[in-house]
């Protein structure tokens, strides 16, 4: 029941809210509720839980106050809302978010796995294991590259992170990380990014929909399914346009064999002709035809921004709820 002195506090740019009780901190409020921000000594002395004040009132007596630009700072360790209030705060994560971290990272080592497709394991230097969720992505920081984002395929937990590159030789951007990973024995990464994660073990069947080199994110989810707990039932389907590009089938294949919570449709579409999009459609086609039921279903799907709405125009109609269908092309290539 909603306890009737509760305030609200709002924070910008996240668009977090909270509730708090009049007399109690916005750090306290913050803490309690599982989020997490910059803070230290809880006091009023280190100022590194500094806010701005967008709206609101607080009360006198717990107010530390500098202006900037013509706007009250405010101390959340000492601020105390006399109603709602809302706050510009950067540095502000949820109960599933991770802070974004720059990483100086080792080329471990780099392993072809097809024609075209490389595996790359990078090492976090001992005691910085790399915070994520499975099926988020990270940055590489090319020099002279603004774009170099790729799917971890492993799961937590570990000090590695395991990425698969394709490299086209008409590619210049894929050469040139490719080139930059073999010459330098370390790479600097920006990590985690992504909202198309599990941040913890649902109790719904997850299906897993990659085109391929999107097989990676899928890859790191199932890994994070099956080391924890998890007692569902997972089905990752595979499209390519050849067979000879699902670059780890006989890997996959073994995987399923050995659980009988993972289930493995491959699709090839035998196609050679790279523009052809119809492969998207013959995947699509194979997932309605298994009969999931998709009210108890999580739905992740991987691959270019046709194939992903092509999924969701289709799974959508055949009873998945919006919000039980994850891909990260719904954020950077939204309709």
């Amino acid at each position: 029941m909603k306890d009737e002195r509760e305030l609200t506090v709002q924070f910008r740019p996240s668009g977090h809210r909270i509730k708090v009780i009049p007399g109690q901190t916005v750090l306290e409020a913050v803490l309690a509720q599982g989020y997490r921000m910059p803070h230290a000594c809880d006091n009023g002395v280190c100022h590194i839980c500094s806010a701005t004040v967008l709206d609101g009132e607080l009360e006198k007596d717990a107010l530390v106050n500098v202006m900037r630009c013509g706007k009250a700072q405010v101390l959340l360790c000492r601020a105390r809302p006399a109603g709602d209030c809302e706050f510009e705060l950067n540095a502000l994560w949820g109960p599933n978010e991770l802070e974004t971290k720059k990483l100086a990272m080792q080329v471990k080592s780099i392993e072809s796995l097809s024609a075209d497709i490389y595996r790359v394991i990078l090492l976090a230097p001992a005691g910085q294991n790399p915070e994520f969720f499975a099926g988020q992505y990270l940055q590489l920081l090319i020099p002279g590259l603004d774009s170099a984002f790729f799917s971890i395929a492993n799961a937590p937990g570990s000090r590695e992170i395991e990425l698969h590159i394709q490299v086209h030789s008409d590619q210049q951007s894929a050469v040139t990380i490719l080139n930059y990973l073999r010459d330098n024995p370390v790479v600097k990464a920006m990590l985690p990014l992504g909202n198309s994660y599990l941040a913890s073990v649902p109790d719904t069947d997850v299906i897993l929909v990659a085109a391929g080199t999107g097989f990676s994110q899928m890859k790191s989810l199932a890994e994070y399914l099956l080391a924890n707990e998890y007692s569902g039932q997972i089905t990752l389907y595979w499209g390519v346009r050849q067979r000879e590009e699902m670059y780890l089938r006989q890997w996959v294949e073994t995987w399923a064999n050995e659980t009988s919570q993972l289930t493995f449709v491959p699709v090839s579409a035998d196609n050679k002709d790279n523009e052809w999009p119809g492969h998207h459609a013959e995947l699509v086609r194979e997932v309605l035809a298994k009969g999931h039921q998709w009210a108890n279903s999580l739905v992740f799907v991987s691959g270019s921004p046709t194939m992903v709405y092509t999924a969701l125009d289709a799974l959508g109609p055949s009873g998945l709820p919006e919000h039980q269908f994850f891909s990260d092309v719904l954020e950077y290539a939204p309709r």
